[in-house]
């Protein structure tokens, strides 16, 4: 290999080394939460998403209640309405299996934006040692005809986690990253996504203080030795 070779094989070893590093740098960047309120107990994150304008949004915050009653509050679409505000009708579509089911939500726009609806496919699993459960949703496309009035959101991701604390109560995380369809702007689309989660979490605390709700009994979900459901 002559000398000529030998340096512009180095110089493309290099510029490639050099490419992997700022993508790695940049992969590292997009996976940082970025925190954008932190009110009432209630944090609030955002953080970009590969190939789309609009961010993804984290709430996290702590409540004191069981895993099964949070587990029903969040499941149980007849009381979606008490902690989503935008919740104009939300009813089991189809039961999948014990931990799958598909449900259809209706969302509340306020004039002149037209209201939005997605059937979603819920999975929910409980880790058998740490007792972490998560929920994962994910639009479909096509399982029910287009309604009258309302867009149909196809793109839409939301995850749930519930972890048990040592000292007592559930820390809740929800992420959420959705594409509403139509037009609205993206900086719109943005700002009234940090609101939504925090809304959210907000009721959710208040609702869990609520005696009147009775944890329905799921096999799926196991409490901590020794606390009540």
């Amino acid at each position: 290999m002559t000398s000529l070779i030998k340096r512009r094989f180095l110089r493309f070893v290099l510029l490639s080394l050099a490419s992997l590093l700022l993508a790695i740098t940049a992969q590292s960047h997009a996976d940082e939460w970025t925190l954008a309120r932190d009110k009432d107990g209630i944090r609030v994150y955002t953080k970009p998403v590969a190939g789309s304008a609009l961010n993804a949004v984290r709430g996290v915050t702590t409540v004191e209640s069981s895993l099964g009653k949070l587990v029903t509050m969040i499941r149980d679409p007849s009381l979606r309405p008490r902690w989503d505000n935008f919740c104009g009708e939300s009813y089991l579509f189809k039961q999948l299996s014990p931990e799958e089911e598909l449900v259809y939500l209706h969302s509340k726009m306020p004039w002149p934006v037209s209201d939005r609806d997605m059937v979603n496919k819920v999975t929910w699993r409980q880790d058998p040692k740490s007792l972490v459960v998560t929920m994962h949703s994910v639009a479909t496309r096509d399982l029910l005809a287009p309604v009258k009035g309302r867009v149909r959101v196809t793109q839409a991701v939301n995850d749930w986690q519930l972890t048990p604390l040592a000292g007592g109560g559930v820390e809740i995380s929800t992420t959420v990253h959705l594409d509403p369809a139509g037009p609205l702007p993206t900086w719109l689309i943005n700002s009234l996504s940090i609101e939504s989660p925090y809304d959210v979490l907000k009721r959710l605390k208040a609702l869990a203080s609520d005696d009147s709700i009775k944890n329905q009994q799921l096999e799926f979900v196991r409490e901590r030795s020794g606390e009540r459901s």
